[in-house]
């Protein structure tokens, strides 16, 4: 199980690092992006349902219905994301619409995890789309 884990982390890493910048993007979209990924997070560092379901797609709200569902299966899987000791924002990219960022998360108990997001706009307002954790490997020096 660990092995699959360890690919599956390894193609998602090698994608992210591989997509191409072949769009034009204003520098001023991934700040944006950044501000609604930190909003998100302190709403659910807040325990505030409805502020962090607002930052969902559409496709997201559709799937969960209401913010207490929402919150309810971030808590449930996304233990990190829903409780951050912190966070540092890593990479970002642009890519057919949408960007990516990744981020790295330290969860409660001081494990670090490789978040993934990516945003996409609606109705001229970008909005999370999709977000994968993974533990990082620890390295030593």
């Amino acid at each position: 199980m660990q092995f699959k884990k360890l690919i599956y982390t390894s193609l998602c890493l090698l994608l992210f690092n591989t997509i191409s910048i072949a769009e034009t993007i204003d520098k001023n979209e991934f700040s944006e992006t950044q501000a609604v990924i930190e909003s998100q997070l302190k709403a659910f560092i807040n325990k505030d349902a409805e502020g962090a379901f607002f930052h969902a797609s559409p496709y997201i709200k559709m799937r969960f219905n209401n913010p207490q569902d929402f919150m309810s299966m971030v808590k449930n899987y996304y233990e990190p994301v829903y409780n951050p000791k912190n966070y540092y924002f890593m990479e970002s990219k642009f890519f057919e619409g949408a960007i990516y960022h990744q981020l790295q998360i330290v969860s409660q108990d001081n494990v670090s995890y490789l978040a993934m997001y990516s945003l996409i706009k609606d109705k001229g307002e970008w909005k999370i789309s999709g977000c994968s954790i993974y533990p990082m490997e620890k390295q030593s020096i």
